[in-house]
């Protein structure tokens, strides 16, 4: 991208997705039940994200105070997709619009703190495409939390909670299976409307006929995505609530799980493809490296479609442990190979891939001995947050070793 206008359009993007992804991870971690942050505490740790956002965006984009107020803006903007639950309750014509000159004024402040030093000018896409990579991976964590606590089911209805508009549910409601579920939703609409705007984005902008098309494939991804998350529950498109009208679908279920992650991934292996580094590097002869990477990926693949029929249907417990043996090898060796081998990305991204398998297999061998020795019940909370750790770890996986398979086809020059 050659002209001023698209590359300030994706710096806007980027900080200003970025600053309200960094919102909403704190604002739902910080209420998931049990463990409630104080609003007292939490609402000034949410907000301090605006001047932050502002701050960032000044200072590697430029623009001073109307590159910060814009961030903000644009944050509080897509933070209507929550606070719009508040017009439900009463509060919102007071709230909304307040929120926004907030958001607007907060962002300006920060980016004061930025000074006035030059800042060469770039596109900030690929950027861009990581932030919706981070709001997928947040939206995998909530997806998670909502298989561990079974609250898949907790909102009888799709698109509609409880017959409400689902952006002008009251948040008063959210309690319990409600809450997990219900954020879960809107956590898919933020990803949702990332991924279009990236679309448009890379389509807007002058990138190869490959990458647009990847970009295109992810927006039909969580199209896809969205829509398979609403039938499981419902089974077919209906607005009833009636239990006896509606067929939740297991299938599908698995099917959204297995998808979310390989969505997720596939955005990572798209902030790759669109960055200025890779269209630098030079290719890499092909090798004995490439073929156990690609391998692993595949197998990684595999294991996780196992660890979904596990935890939504209890099944296959022993093979995929048994499997889990073969990931552990199979990955170890690629990430060793890499980190020795080879240099740039590759390298790191083999040390990172080491590291995570060693987490993840503590992560599986504590959440299969809890399993073994509870006698029944409801799981409690720390063994939901285990569980839910280690399928969030097998997503990083998944996309770390995407990384590295498409990075071991390049070297920096």
């Amino acid at each position: 991208m050659t002209s001023a206008s698209p590359i300030s359009r994706s710096a806007l993007l980027t900080f200003g997705f970025g600053t309200s992804v960094a919102m909403w991870t704190l604002g739902y971690l910080g209420r998931v039940p049990p463990a409630l942050t104080p609003s007292w505490l939490l609402g000034p740790l949410m907000l301090l994200c605006l001047p932050l956002g502002g701050y960032l965006a000044a200072r590697y984009a430029g623009g001073g105070i109307v590159r910060g107020a814009t961030t903000g803006l644009l944050a509080s903007v897509l933070n209507l997709l929550i606070l719009g639950s508040l017009l439900a309750e009463g509060t919102g014509w007071i709230w909304l619009p307040g929120s926004l000159v907030m958001g607007a004024a907060l962002g300006a402040l920060g980016a004061l703190f930025a000074g006035k030093g030059e800042v060469q000018p770039r596109d900030f896409t690929p950027d861009f495409a990581y932030v919706t990579a981070a709001a997928a991976f947040l939206l995998l964590v909530a997806g998670g939390l909502v298989t561990s606590k079974d609250a898949g089911l907790a909102v009888p209805d799709w698109p509609n909670s409880f017959g409400n508009n689902m952006f002008m549910y009251p948040l008063s409601r959210m309690s319990g299976g409600i809450y997990f579920e219900h954020a879960h939703r809107l956590l898919g609409t933020l990803v949702g409307l990332s991924t279009l705007v990236l679309a448009l984005q890379l389509w807007r902008g002058s990138f190869s006929r490959g990458v647009k098309r990847l970009g295109a494939l992810a927006l039909s991804a969580v199209i896809i995505q969205g829509i398979l998350g609403g039938l499981r529950v419902t089974g077919r498109f209906t607005l009833s609530q009636d239990a006896a009208e509606l067929t939740p679908s297991i299938g599908l279920a698995m099917l959204h799980g297995v998808l979310g992650q390989v969505f997720f991934a596939g955005l990572v292996l798209l902030a790759i493809l669109s960055g200025g580094r890779w269209a630098d590097a030079r290719p890499r002869e092909r090798d004995g490296v490439m073929k156990l990477a690609r391998a692993f990926v595949l197998i990684v693949g595999l294991q996780l479609a196992l660890g979904v029929l596990v935890r939504h249907v209890s099944w296959g417990l022993w093979i995929h442990i048994s499997a889990a043996v073969i990931v552990l090898v199979l990955g170890l060796l690629a990430g060793a190979r890499a980190w020795e081998s080879v240099r740039g990305p590759a390298a790191k991204l083999g040390k990172i891939l080491v590291a995570l398998l060693l987490v993840q297999v503590t992560l599986g061998t504590f959440a299969a001995f809890f399993i073994w020795t509870r006698e029944g019940g409801e799981a409690p909370a720390w063994e939901v947050l285990l569980a839910t750790a280690h399928q969030a770890t097998g997503a990083l996986i998944l996309a770390i070793a995407t990384a590295l398979a498409v990075w071991l086809y390049r070297e920096p020059v």
